[in-house]
């Protein structure tokens, strides 16, 4: 149960915001740091960036250790498809084809990070049939986009980089709001969503408790 008035659905760092709960992204390259250890909440992360062919039976077999052994973890991710990046698309695929299995197996929501890859990430979906939910991290995309991603069943998750027209279209019971890599003052961050949504601060708070919990809390 989320006990704080703000919630991070994504970031990399830890937050000294005792208002703010955090979803801490971290991969197995990152799991002998100081801020794995500390941080109260855990999504396992299988990131586009940082594959090879050598190291991903290595993170798969670290994510699912993680993934049934501490308690910390709530969701599977960030995951996906990057075209561009330097790593083959192959093994971008064959990487998130393995964390949409972890995924399921395990029962966890999916974070995703996609840049310029929705037709393979719609692919991809009618493929699985995933029964998990899947989130869009970091989404910077326009109405349009945000509205194809919606109609098949995707939450969208913004950060600080945003279309306002984008914002204002996704139904609140699928939005989320996140960090990722930029320091970010969540009573401000809320506040300027709800502006941009219409909406009251109270209201957006009431929201995003409900879809926290939903997603990964009270599942």
């Amino acid at each position: 149960m989320l006990e704080t008035p703000f919630f991070d659905a994504h970031t990399h760092h830890l937050t000294s915001d005792a208002q703010t709960t955090s979803i801490l992204s971290c991969s197995m390259m990152e799991s002998a740091s100081v801020v794995f250890q500390q941080a109260k909440f855990l999504s396992v992360s299988l990131h586009p960036w940082y594959l090879s062919a050598e190291n991903l039976p290595l993170q798969t077999n670290w994510m699912e250790h993680c993934l049934s052994s501490d308690p910390r973890v709530v969701a599977v991710g960030e995951a996906g498809l990057d075209k561009l990046c330097d790593v083959p698309l192959p093994l971008q695929q064959e990487a998130f084809q393995a964390a949409i299995a972890l995924s399921e197996k395990y029962r966890f929501p999916l974070l995703i990070h996609a840049v310029k890859t929705t037709t393979e990430l719609l692919a991809f979906q009618k493929k699985h049939r995933p029964t998990q939910p899947w989130i869009i991290h970091g989404f910077r995309g326009k109405k349009e986009l945000a509205e194809e991603l919606l109609r098949h069943g995707f939450y969208l998750s913004f950060g600080k980089k945003y279309q306002e027209k984008a914002l204002s279209a996704v139904p609140t019971e699928k939005l989320l709001v996140e960090s990722d890599e930029e320091n970010i003052d969540f009573r401000t961050f809320y506040s300027e969503v709800a502006s941009v949504r219409g909406t009251t601060m109270e209201s957006l708070i009431k929201a995003l408790h409900e879809n926290a919990n939903r997603l990964f809390f009270n599942r």
